[in-house]
């Protein structure tokens, strides 16, 4: 079985989707404050849902690209990245 960690996260997509969220300041605040009282299940599905709703604005079309961002985003590990905000919370 080969190893597909990307940068220390468990892949690629969930290693450029953080990125994306910390890319933009106002995202990144948006996300720290989705945190607060939650745990990291709990954010993370927020995090899948605020993902596919970006989607569903942006490719409200069945096709190609929908297709392969629909696939895109099931390989994101959003629990992974919602423990990441979670700990960034209890280190500040």
């Amino acid at each position: 079985m080969s190893d597909n960690k990307y940068n220390g996260w468990t892949n690629w997509y969930t290693w450029n989707y953080k990125l994306w969220l910390d890319n933009d300041e106002s995202s990144h605040n948006a996300v720290l404050e989705m945190a607060v009282g939650k745990d990291a299940y709990e954010l993370s599905l927020e995090l899948q849902m605020y993902a596919e709703d970006t989607l569903d604005a942006i490719a409200n079309e069945s096709g190609f690209f929908a297709d392969v961002c629909n696939s895109a985003i099931n390989e994101v590990n959003f629990y992974e990245i919602a423990q990441a905000y979670i700990n960034d919370l209890d280190n500040n």
